[in-house]
């Protein structure tokens, strides 16, 4: 469709604007870094959200609520010339891009993925003009994303999960057909249709259409590197804090065919199912916004090799360091850049080597701003003959992992003999390659050698598949080939990838006969419960599933001794459907877990699905078993009613503990200690509120899983006893002061046009309401975001096994805990 620009139907009056954006001086930059604020939009230049540099060197702004923006920046690139509206009806423009002559803008709420051309000369965009228009059923802005030009010169177009796959895509698309796949579905999670995130691919005309890769939430932006790898900065869901299925802001490898498992409510999949592919980096709370690599900067060359991704809410660019790692990558993460409300919503970087970066959305003030290196000369960073050979590796797993990919959207026999083998990989990113590239061949061609492969990997892999492709009459031999696999010596990642071909089989193949479910119950029941919390709960589903006869008793043992919320909650929802297998005794504990699970914190979703959870156990009771909890049904029900946890069920005051008396017991953490005790201390003392040991606790926090190989005991106990002695600047606090004098400390949680919203306390979840314009000064503050004091409700030997548990990273077989 072909139209013209209209004028526009509110005035400017209407747009924000016209306020100042946050000074440079409140900006956090490394070392020979500066920052300079270029322009603050003006009264009725609205709020900016997106951005590209044209051919002409103008950086190019798509606004919150309606149009596009022209800014001519000076020779100098110090200050901004000119400012003109170049397009006033594309409503809220959240990605633009220029390429192939053209400026392409992804328009969240107009629906579409429009191109603007200038056909005439003049340098205005006469031509509009639509190229693709997607069904968008809002629900909180998560459409059409961004818009990249990618090394292939095709355009790749980034849609959150409020989006259908657009009319006309290619059928044979890397990327199809995403299914939830639960074997014990949440009614109350069901949708009309199944949406996911994902990234479509189309050539400079809109003409041709095919999907990349799914089963995003919200990611905002893609990136690509030198080596052609895209990545993208996917959103989390803070409601679901404190739930098993709540997703940190992760960054994704992107690959053909990927699938990242998101779905809607509580059936987001965990990362280990083996029919999806895992999170390359988790960075905890956050509102993920632009990506781009320092490829084109004129930074020092760590930097130049460096990820950039902007966060909305904190405040922040992050610099993310990639190291190959077989067919993808691994990464870690630091803060580039930091301010107070500075709410990042794009960046990139322009023709002379600089970074810019805009700050706006939800109509708050917008700012241009230009982040330039005038530091010393910095070295080449030179890889040592260790780093240089694990770099080959990597280059040769990523052209095999190429060569699978081919494959994801064709059908040629040859591909089942070239991929074969690599079902057997250790690398699951092959796997999955491999795996998918024999999907898309026909099934008579190598089912058979699927039902036959007796490689326990390569058999998992091949009979993965064929329980996806859902004919029922292939279940009687996957499950006799699976009943022939190795389970007592099958590792944590082949026993997962195996519980995951069963549940795939009775998920699209339908219930097994009596016989199959009695011989699935006899290898499966004896496995529970496992040291694996990940294990036990998938292993606890195919028994409720199963009809296992003793599933509830050993399920409600499990919730006993669970140190974690989101075991607690995990179990419990499971359970609270089951109606038949209880006892007295199990019904009355599984009733005190809920009743003690008044006190977790978490988001907004926390309570409600505790609430859910109340729900289904009651409709199950027979009604002698509601007489006979009564008192327990009341109490819970007035638990409920009350806000807030009950402070009474907080683990004692013991001592208050100094470094120098516990500095001198040290020694004694390592022999002669007590697992059981030491993971206990981890949830007496609050540490999973927030962090993660090895499959247990909160991923709002840093992951404590292998801390114990970067620091010694010392290490471990002063961050615990003295927390803001050493603070990481990805975790930091914000002080924030008042023009009234007030000081508030905290952690920025929202933000608005208005107000910021900043948790004070991240253990009772307590928050503060700021009127941005009553802040006088915004600086990091000195404080850490762990409280002191945890270690005050534990006895010395509590604190020693809880450091103990650290430095072994829970392992049960660790020399700390056996005797000699």
């Amino acid at each position: 469709m072909m139209c013209c620009v209209v004028s526009p139907v509110y005035s400017n009056d209407d747009l924000p604007g016209g306020g100042q954006a946050t000074t440079v001086d409140s900006i956090a930059l490394p070392p020979g870094f500066r920052a300079q604020l270029l322009r603050s939009a003006k009264k009725g230049e609205g709020s900016w959200i997106s951005m590209t540099f044209d051919n002409r060197g103008r950086v190019v702004l798509g606004r919150d609520k309606r149009g596009v923006v022209r800014l001519s920046l000076s020779d100098d690139r110090e200050r901004v010339d000119r400012f003109e509206v170049i397009e006033d009806t594309l409503k809220h423009c959240r990605g633009i891009l220029w390429a192939h002559d053209s400026l392409y803008v992804c328009a969240t709420n107009a629906s579409g993925f429009y191109r603007l051309r200038d056909t005439n000369g003049d340098d205005q965009f006469d031509s509009v003009e639509e190229l693709k228009a997607f069904d968008y059923q809002s629900r909180y802005g998560h459409g059409p994303n961004q818009v990249v030009l990618g090394p292939d010169n095709m355009l790749y177009i980034v849609n959150g999960n409020d989006v259908a796959f657009p009319e006309g895509f290619a059928v044979d698309s890397p990327y199809r057909d995403p299914q939830d796949d639960h074997l014990l579905p949440e009614s109350r999670d069901a949708v009309p249709d199944i949406r996911v995130g994902y990234v479509a691919k189309t050539d400079p005309k809109g003409k041709n259409w095919e999907i990349i890769a799914g089963g995003f939430r919200n990611q905002f932006d893609v990136a690509f590197n030198d080596d052609g790898e895209m990545f993208t900065y996917d959103a989390d869901m803070e409601w679901d804090v404190g739930l098993p299925w709540y997703r940190p802001t992760r960054l994704n490898h992107v690959v053909s065919g990927g699938e990242y498992g998101w779905r809607w409510g509580t059936g987001k999949w965990p990362e280990y199912f083996a029919d999806s592919l895992p999170t390359t980096l988790d960075t905890g709370l956050g509102s993920p916004t632009g990506l781009e690599f320092g490829t084109r900067s004129h930074f020092p060359p760590g930097y130049r090799e460096s990820l950039f991704m902007g966060d909305w809410q904190h405040g922040r660019i992050f610099q993310v360091q990639l190291t190959p790692r077989g067919a993808s990558y691994d990464a870690e993460y630091k803060v580039f850049l930091e301010g107070g409300a500075l709410n990042v919503c794009d960046l990139t970087f322009g023709p002379d080597g600089a970074m810019y970066f805009i700050t706006g959305g939800r109509g708050s003030q917008s700012g241009l701003y230009r982040v330039t290196y005038d530091g010393p000369d910095a070295a080449a960073i030179s890889l040592t003959p260790q780093q240089a050979d694990q770099a080959q590796q990597a280059t040769s797993a990523r052209q095999l992992r190429h060569q699978l990919e081919q494959w994801h959207s064709k059908r040629d026999a040859n591909a089942i003999d070239v991929a074969w083998p690599h079902l057997d990989s250790e690398d699951r990113w092959l796997r999955f390659a491999a795996r998918l590239a024999i999907e898309r061949q026909d099934p008579a061609l190598w089912r058979e050698r699927a039902l036959s492969e007796s490689r326990p990997t390569a058999s998992i892999a091949a009979l993965l598949a064929l329980a996806r492709l859902g004919r029922a009459e292939d279940q009687p031999e996957l499950l006799a080939a699976l009943d022939r696999l190795p389970l007592r010596t099958l590792g944590r990642e082949q026993l997962l990838d195996a519980l995951r071909v069963w549940q795939l089989s009775f998920i699209r193949q339908g219930h097994p006969s009596e016989s199959d479910r009695a011989q699935v119950l006899a290898r499966l029941s004896p496995l529970y419960p496992q040291t694996s919390s990940y294990v036990n709960r998938e292993l606890c589903g195919l028994l409720i599933y199963l009809q296992a006869p003793n599933v509830v008793p050993r399920t409600v043992e499990l919730i006993r001794t669970a140190i974690s919320q989101e075991d607690v909650v995990f179990y419990s929802q499971r359970l609270a459907r089951v109606a038949e297998g209880w006892t007295a005794g199990t019904r009355e504990s599984f009733f005190d877990s809920l009743l003690a699970a008044r006190r977790y914190q978490g988001g907004k979703l926390l309570s409600v699905s505790l609430q859910h959870i109340h729900e289904d156990a009651i409709a199950t009771l027979t009604d002698a078993e509601q007489k006979h909890l009564k008192p327990r049904l009341d109490m819970l029900a007035l638990a409920t009613e009350e806000s807030g946890g009950d402070e009474s069920l907080s683990a004692s005051f013991v001592k208050q503990w100094t470094w120098e008396e516990l500095e001198t017991e040290l020694p004694r953490t390592r022999h002669g200690r007590s697992w059981e005790q030491g993971r206990a201390a981890l949830a007496k003392a609050q540490c999973m509120k927030c962090h993660r040991v090895s499959e247990q606790g909160s991923p709002t926090g840093p992951d404590l899983t292998h801390v114990g190989r970067r620091f010694d005991e010392h290490a471990l106990l002063e961050s615990i006893v003295q927390p803001s002695k050493v603070i990481d600047e990805k975790y930091r606090l914000s002080t924030y002061v008042l023009d009234s004098g007030q000081v508030i400390t905290g952690r920025p949680i929202g933000v608005s046009a208005t107000v910021i919203t900043v948790q004070t306390d991240s253990l009772r979840a307590e928050t503060v309401a700021i009127k941005r314009a009553e802040i006088e000064q915004t600086s990091p503050a000195s404080l850490s975001l762990m409280p002191s004091g945890l270690m005050d409700v534990l006895t010395l030997d509590e604190i020693l096994d809880l450091i103990a548990y650290l430095k072994s990273g829970g392992n049960p077989q660790a020399d700390v805990y056996q005797e000699g």
